[in-house]
């Protein structure tokens, strides 16, 4: 949604569900002077940016999901995208993934974050299948599109454990 007065006058609101309630959104910057985002504070419902995963359902729902850094990106990517607001996962998000019921995780960090997306595929590699994808360009998920992105997603393969220790030691 987005908001016409009050305290969150000029963002987009992006509400975070879990199980059909609503758990927090983020407010991002879209007309009016002021931060970049207006997040709620801790205290209104009780949680912080390094609990919240955007459509964490989507990790019990489908056997594949995308694991990606903003909202945007996770919607660009569509209903089997989830955000973790960032390029390093908390213990509580990783944990998150690592307890859900998908079985493939495809990391598509941005360019920037190619070190933390491999950190990543270790940490998960023993649980889940896991595909580190490295987007071209300094492009994300939105410079690229859904189209594009999904033509680098498959042209690249799942991992073992050895390959992702490989490409962590040739950074």
């Amino acid at each position: 949604g987005y908001c016409s007065d009050g305290d969150y006058f000029g963002y987009i609101i992006m509400p975070f569900y879990l199980e059909g309630k609503l758990i927090y959104f983020n407010a991002r910057n879209y007309m009016a002077s002021g931060p970049k985002y207006n997040n709620p504070k801790v205290e209104d419902f009780g949680i912080g940016k390094s609990v919240l995963i955007y459509n964490r359902d989507a990790l019990n729902i489908y056997d594949t999901v995308y694991v990606v850094e903003s909202i945007l990106n996770a919607r660009t990517l569509g209903d089997r995208a989830c955000s973790f607001g960032g390029k390093a996962l908390s213990e509580i998000q990783i944990n998150g993934i690592i307890k859900s019921t998908c079985k493939k995780v495809i990391i598509l960090l941005d360019p920037d974050a190619y070190h933390e997306a491999i950190k990543l595929g270790l940490r998960l590699i023993d649980h889940k299948k896991v595909k580190v994808v490295l987007l071209p360009d300094d492009s994300d998920v939105n410079d690229l599109g859904r189209k594009a992105t999904m033509k680098h997603v498959y042209s690249n393969r799942y991992l073992s454990y050895h390959d992702l220790i490989k490409l962590n030691n040739n950074l």
